[in-house]
């Protein structure tokens, strides 16, 4: 997670900054002094969160949240003030949160869990796989590729049913749509299997697909999976699907007309 820090004192901000870090240990916290200068680390970088004080010379809090939302619209902005009585202004400017000084780490742990965009779109180092629009794997920012695109959707198949267990039987009709049930195909399967199974042990996780008598699974958990997380009800991840689920795959319409009710 990137994570910018605006404020015009050098004292709240570093002690704001030590906080986020206890929060998110993995985090790329940088600070800027100025609106100037936050919109300067916004066009070279990509900043998933900023933290911004209000009461500040040149560029206000409140402007420079507009322009943020003009023109970086993905990045979620957490107002943090001494002034309470600029709220109704703050989320008018569709901030993720509004945060008093001093901001506790509870504080920031809610702000963070209450973000309008999800923060898995850039990917955090490791696993992402996203469901919403076409179906991608991820790792460490960079798209996974796979040595056959019926193992992509092998995964895909698999994260949809949501870590449950699915037979041979069930992932031949899918894989081989109207086609007959041969052990030409099967053996076929197998090696979808094998190059599933292997490509995600290269990535580091020999346990992600779980191979059991009668079918195989995915052990993910909803920080790897865009759509694990809109059914947690994570709401980056809520406000992060748009009415696409896995285009590219017709099997996958059942799932994207449930979400879409």
């Amino acid at each position: 997670m990137k994570v910018l820090i605006v404020d015009d004192s050098k004292l709240s901000a570093t002690s704001l900054s030590r906080g986020v870090m206890r929060v998110v240990p993995d985090s790329d916290c940088q600070i800027a002094l100025s609106g100037t200068e936050a919109l300067e680390i916004c066009d070279r970088d990509v900043i998933d969160v900023v933290f911004l004080d209000i009461e500040m010379p040149g560029i206000n809090g409140l402007d420079l949240a507009k322009r943020l939302k003009v023109q970086f619209p993905e990045t979620n902005v957490v107002f943090v003030t001494g002034y309470p009585e600029y709220a109704l202004d703050a989320w008018g400017t569709q901030a993720s949160a509004f945060l008093v000084k001093p901001a506790s780490e509870d504080d920031i742990q809610r702000a963070l869990d209450q973000l309008r965009s999800p923060v898995a779109r850039h990917y955090d180092t490791g696993l992402f796989i996203r469901c919403f629009g076409n179906f991608e794997v991820f790792y460490n920012h960079s798209p996974v590729r796979f040595e056959r695109q019926q193992t992509k959707e092998l995964l895909a198949y698999l994260v949809d049913r949501r870590n449950a267990l699915v037979s041979t039987g069930e992932l031949m009709a899918v894989l081989w749509e109207g086609m007959p049930d041969t052990a030409s195909r099967r053996s076929q399967l197998r090696t979808l299997i094998s190059d599933l199974r292997r490509t995600m042990e290269g990535l580091g996780y020999p346990n992600l697909v779980v191979k059991q008598r009668g079918g195989i699974a995915v052990n993910l958990n909803y920080r790897e999976c865009d759509y694990y997380a809109y059914m947690r009800g994570i709401p980056g991840a809520v406000n992060s699907y748009k009415g696409e689920y896995m285009r590219q795959y017709s099997w996958a319409e059942p799932t994207a007309a449930l979400l879409g009710t």
